[in-house]
């Protein structure tokens, strides 16, 4: 290693292997980071790609098409010379295949910290045999950039950049190579830099706890709980923080003599569940929602029917839309409806009625349960014909009636609910006047003003909407995702939202929806009052927020469309599908998370079960003294 108050990184692309691998073409063909550590260098973010190379062209209004994304190979870092890094690297065709770009130029992106890249385009160095293996350095004798490469015989040019965000050529190319530059040689960043891209893409792992205080109480009181400490607050390697609730021991506490001065021991159990994995087989497209139920808090389920990968007719099953409801969340699970503890009603069939009378045949995609103007309310979608065609989809909205008081009826009956209302645009006309289909349909306010967010032409779309009428929109549909990637490839889908910290978090879903489905992630500030039509209000994360990979010593794969959720602590959670072979099932399975936000704000949606909590923080104990 170099300084002890500097590391080395280096970037490198991999040769693809396969999707179940989290290695197949279009993760493999992108800037992937080592740093440097005690032990040589080490992969980040389990060897997936962290810089991306984008589209060669804004995707059309229909969508992103195959002859647009773009891979890239033989990236090389190098430091700029006012502060930041560059990246060059040669770009490809998706899979790998020439694009023609390499027959004379290079890709060009900076960053000011390895996190967040900025592409600027392509450099042309004025060739036409070839670019390849590309590497730069700052020179600063003569103020510029020189950067070589290889042509198709492997031979070395060189020439002179003056700055790579303007792409000017101070020098026409030339024989050779520059002298002690290696294309893919490590590169020294500081410590605080080398931190970051730790805290964003290595392990984060519970350290330590903080000291629980001591409880005084009166003589002659008796003490509940509520005296007692409600949460164990921890302390992670990165610099954050977080917290779970504990369960005390209520008879050890109902016990304490407190007819007289003295000290007592209760134990107590830190709660961490570990909920089933998976929780619910071929259920994709979860939704958990913690429902005030008339005075009652209960927990909702609901997701899309899965069956062997067919989520249109569910391969020859009963098709529905499935809800469960439950006082705690563990026993909304399978373990629970097997038991006997919860009961799975489908308030949707082959054949029920919408609001105009129109028969749903299949589908009832990606419901998702939220509060709109004080009512419970189902976004999702159906599909109609016989058989059932998906293409005849449409984002709608059944809601919960209440009763003359004002009470929410049962939710898990399915005459509870309004008839299916399609969501339509202000003028009464379909949202995706292309291609018809819309789903996906998410629900959010931010400063006093309501949004729908859904998928349609295979990207996010974002429009106003009026919760007094929810089957209507109040504004123009705006695009403010579209794939742009090659991890995201065709579809930008699966929207949901959280406000925290003065930000909105966007979670969707990108590829296809098997073993290499990848969850990404767009921002933007809340509480301001920001049009969030304006799809400059957003900023993307450029490489996946999720994506499949090793998980508690096993692999996931397929992580995807999932939406933020709360348990009965007030901790927040991340419920969502991933592939697996489940009891030889072969659907899209459910999970469920507790969320741990990092040090830099960004979650962390695939923290282990142990990295979470130190195994031996889990039994505490608290001092009660008498006074």
């Amino acid at each position: 290693m170099t300084d002890p108050m500097e590391r080395r990184v280096r970037a490198y692309h991999r040769t693809p292997t396969t999707a179940a691998e989290a290695n197949n073409e279009d993760v493999a063909l992108s800037m992937h980071l080592a740093l440097e550590g005690p032990d040589g260098f080490a992969p980040l973010f389990d060897d997936y790609g962290i810089f991306f190379a984008r589209v060669s062209e804004t995707p059309a209004p229909a969508g992103t098409s195959e002859e647009i994304l773009r891979s890239l190979v033989d990236p090389h870092l190098f430091a700029l010379r006012d502060g930041g890094y560059g990246v060059v690297a040669t770009r490809v065709a998706r899979g790998g295949a020439p694009d023609g770009t390499e027959r004379s130029s290079v890709l060009v992106a900076t960053s000011p910290d390895l996190l967040t890249y900025d592409e600027l385009g392509l450099l042309d160095l004025g060739v036409t045999d070839g670019v390849h293996r590309p590497a730069a350095v700052y020179d600063a004798a003569s103020d510029t950039y020189l950067l070589q490469w290889t042509n198709d015989a492997g031979e070395a040019f060189h020439a002179a950049v003056t700055d790579p965000a303007d792409g000017g050529l101070a020098s026409p190319a030339e024989p050779g190579p520059v002298p002690g530059l290696e294309h893919g040689a490590p590169i020294s960043i500081p410590a605080d830099i080398a931190r970051g891209l730790e805290v964003r893409f290595g392990p984060i792992v519970n350290t330590g706890a903080r000291p629980l205080p001591d409880v005084e109480v009166a003589v002659g009181s008796a003490p509940t709980v509520a005296d007692l400490p409600a949460r164990l607050e921890l302390d992670y390697s990165d610099g954050s923080t977080g917290s779970l609730a504990i369960a005390w021991d209520a008879e050890a506490l109902a016990a304490i003599d407190t007819s007289a001065p003295g000290e007592h021991t209760v134990a107590g159990l830190v709660r961490q569940a570990v909920y089933p994995t998976p929780f619910s087989d071929e259920r994709a497209d979860p939704s958990v929602y913690r429902f005030d139920f008339n005075g009652v808090e209960k927990f909702l389920m609901i997701a899309t029917k899965d069956l062997h990968m067919d989520p249109v007719n569910n391969a020859g099953e009963p098709v529905g839309m499935p809800i469960r409801m439950a006082d705690r969340i563990e026993d909304l699970s399978d373990e629970a409806l097997e038991a006997g503890r919860v009961t799975e009603v489908d308030l949707l069939v082959h054949g029920s009625l919408d609001a105009d009378g129109n028969p749903m045949t299949g589908c009832f995609w990606a419901p998702e349960i939220h509060l709109i103007d004080g009512t419970l309310s189902i976004l999702f979608m159906p599909s109609y014909g016989d058989p059932t065609d998906m293409w005849s989809g449409r984002a709608s909205i059944v809601q919960l009636r209440k009763d003359e008081a004002g009470n929410h009826l049962d939710p898990t009956v399915p005459e509870s609910w309004t008839a299916t209302r399609h969501v339509l645009c202000a003028d009464g006309s379909e949202l995706n006047k292309i291609q018809g289909i819309s789903l996906d349909m998410t629900y959010f306010e931010d400063s006093g003003t309501h949004y729908y967010a859904w998928q349609m032409l295979g990207s996010v779309f974002i429009a106003t909407m009026d919760p007094a009428d929810p089957t209507r929109l109040t504004g123009e549909p705006v695009r403010i995702v579209a794939p742009e990637y090659a991890w995201d490839n065709f579809i930008a889908e699966g929207p949901n939202v959280l406000v925290r910290d003065g930000r909105l978090l966007l979670l969707y879903s990108g590829s296809t929806v098997g073993d290499s489905y990848t969850t990404g992630l767009v921002t933007a500030t809340a509480g301001e009052g920001v049009d969030l039509t304006d799809p400059a209000a957003w900023t993307r994360l450029n490489h996946p927020i999720q994506k499949s990979g090793p998980f508690n010593g096993e692999m996931q794969l397929g992580t995807g469309h999932g939406m933020w959720s709360e348990d009965e602590d007030g901790n927040l959670l991340y419920v969502f599908h991933a592939r697996t072979d489940h009891k030889g099932l072969t659907g899209r399975d459910m999970f469920v998370r507790r969320v741990h936000f990092a040090s830099d704000g960004m979650p962390v949606l695939d923290m282990e079960t142990e990295e979470e909590l130190l195994p031996e923080l889990r039994d505490v104990a608290v001092t009660v003294t008498v006074r």
